[in-house]
């Protein structure tokens, strides 16, 4: 099956940015969401190198939240601490 996909499109793809890619599709072919992003879906799974750019964009962006949720612990045990070595002649 050949996918016809609109330049832009094309160009959001290689990118990595899926939901720009499928926006371009519903402007430009004056489609449906729900049938821009099915389209865009079977062209990725068609594309073996697109495919493998996608998980590696989605497995970043998961990396950087991994590192935030540590960082707030992080933060939590050093307020914890802190109040416990400024506060504790109050208990």
């Amino acid at each position: 099956m050949e996918y016809d996909l609109p330049k832009n499109a094309l160009e959001s793809l290689s990118q990595g940015d899926r939901s720009k890619a499928i926006e371009q599709v519903q402007l430009e072919r004056n489609m449906s969401r729900e049938d821009a992003r099915e389209l865009v879906a079977s062209f990725i799974l068609s594309q073996p190198s697109l495919q493998e750019k996608m998980r590696r964009k989605e497995s970043r962006a998961e990396t950087s939240w991994g590192w935030m949720r540590w960082l707030i612990l992080l933060q939590a045990i050093a307020v914890a601490i802190g109040y416990f070595l400024f506060f504790r002649d109050q208990w």
